[in-house]
Formats: structure tokens, sequence, C-alpha cells
């Protein structure tokens, strides 16, 4: 297999967000009188992101059925060793949550301009498929990936589906005109980054930061962006 192309997905993988989402559910929870560690947050997180994705906190919007944030959160802390409070309080802890993240920013990994050069430098075409619910234009200017990135898309460009559905996938192909055999896609969350990529054949990378994910063997895994170039040449 010759890679092509080079899928990317956004938070924690090109940038983090500060404060850190593992940083800002310890902060918070502090605030219900409730004690995490926020290393064990972060695991909980990952592991919620697996079972209940649409339950995100940030996701929350009044009117909203409460049941998929209610499950999310009691994973979050049940992975993390804490206290499970009851679903009243813990509506107020996702509305809370929900607040802080409007506060929040990005900051570019420090690994990200040095590896995309690289594969600038191969003729690959890269691209960055998010499930942000904004455009990411105006982030890829800010942080100069304008010259690149060959595109961005969001859920919002390809009818409201993002990771792990089909079409944000698929669209990147025809847009990037490669198959799914010439294509990698680096993201850090095992079911919609990995699980996602498979469905439509395209080879996925699990980039665990925080060494956390001991369960995947079945994954290409790197623990930095820099490690990406010397694995695709690795590849059959």
């Amino acid at each position: 297999m010759t890679v092509k192309a080079v899928f990317l997905d956004w938070v924690n993988t090109l940038v983090r967000m500060e404060p850190d989402r593992h940083v800002l559910c310890a902060e918070m929870c502090r605030e219900f009188g409730i004690d995490v560690d926020p290393e064990r947050a972060l695991r909980g997180i990952y592991s919620a992101e697996e079972e209940v994705p649409e339950g995100r906190p940030i996701h929350w919007s009044s009117g909203a059925d409460p049941g998929a944030f209610i499950r999310y959160n009691d994973i979050v802390l049940r992975v993390a060793g804490a206290t499970i409070p009851d679903g009243d309080t813990t509506m107020r802890m996702v509305k809370r949550a929900r607040e802080r993240f409007r506060d929040i920013t990005f900051l570019l990994l420090d690994d990200v301009h040095p590896t995309l050069e690289k594969l600038k430098e191969r003729g690959m075409a890269i691209a960055v498929l998010s499930n942000m619910n904004r455009p990411l234009k105006p982030f890829l200017e800010k942080f100069g990936l304008m010259a690149l990135v060959d595109f961005s898309l969001v859920p919002a460009e390809v009818g409201g589906r993002g990771k792990p559905d089909e079409p944000i996938f698929l669209e990147a192909l025809r847009r990037a005109g490669v198959q799914p055999s010439e294509t990698v896609h680096v993201g850090d969350e095992s079911f919609v980054d990995g699980v996602g990529a498979r469905r439509v054949g395209i080879n996925p990378v699990l980039i665990d930061r925080a060494g956390l994910f001991t369960d995947f063997s079945e994954y290409s895994r790197i623990g930095s962006l820099l490690e990406l170039p010397s694995l695709l040449d690795t590849m059959p």
C-alpha cells in the first residue's frame, strides 16, 4: 500500500483544549463536592466517549433528553472511582460543564507543524475531520495550517452526521481523490476514529498521547505525531 492521504482528527490530535477536558472535569466535580483525580477522569472520559458519545456535555441544550448525559457523566465518575450523584445533581453538573466549555480555547500541539510539513514534502493530501459544531477554517488560519491542510470537514458539511458515521469519511475520500486503502486516519478515540475509519476501509492509527490505550492492540498506535512518518513507511 502506498499512502496518498492522511486524515486527522482535531481535538487531542492536532490541538488540546485549555483547560484540558479532564482538568475541567475535575474542577467542575469539586464544585459539587466530588473529588476526582484528573488522570483517572481522563480514563473515564474516554470510556464514556466509547459508550455514549451523544452524551457529551458540550452537546447539551434545553429540551434535550437527559438520559444520555446522565449515562455519560456516570461512566466518567465510575471509571474515575468517584461518587456517582443522584440524577438531579448529575444534570446540574452537565449544565455547569456545558457552561465551562464555552470558555475553552485551543492550543496547537508542538508536533503538528513539523509532522505535517514532512507529509506535505511527500506529496500527501492532508485533511482534518472533526465532530466540532463549527467550521475549522478560522482555527486553521489562526494556527498557520492553511498551507499544510488541503481541506477540513465537520458534520454540518455532510448532512449533520459526524464520525464514526460513514458520510464524513466518504466525502473526505472524494475530495482527496484517493481510495480507502491509500488513506490513513489518525485520531485519539478508538470508536469514533478507529471503528469509523474501518467502516469505509480506511487504515486507522490511534494516537495515544497519555499512554492509556493498552487494550487496543488491533490498531497501529503512536504516542506523538512525530512518529507518524516512520509508521507510514512500515505499512505494507
